[in-house]
């Protein structure tokens, strides 16, 4: 009986040491549009930003920024995009 009870209470106390982890995230993204001659040319900026972070002290982010420019010209459109993208991870000591 009293082995049952020690591995009871063993058993017990590893539940409530447990620790939940919990983790938070945020995206945004920016967009901004200029036209200039009449709208025959347009150009496009987009930024997004996402992260994460976890109680543990683990963080990473991704930024994409996106370009596009198009432009009109005897009824033909001709476009081009351009793309960057950087991601960073940090990690606790």
């Amino acid at each position: 009986m009293k082995k049952f009870i020690f591995v009871a209470l063993l058993t017990t106390t590893a539940m409530f040491a447990q620790k939940a982890e919990q983790s938070t995230t945020d995206s945004s993204t920016t967009t901004k549009t200029e036209t200039s001659d009449n709208g025959r040319k347009v150009k496009t900026d987009t930024t997004t930003t996402n992260s994460a972070a976890d109680s543990n002290g683990n963080a990473s982010s991704n930024t994409t920024t996106s370009t596009t420019k198009a432009k009109k010209h005897h009824g033909k459109v001709k476009a081009t995009t351009t793309t960057d993208s950087t991601s960073s991870e940090k990690h606790p000591n």
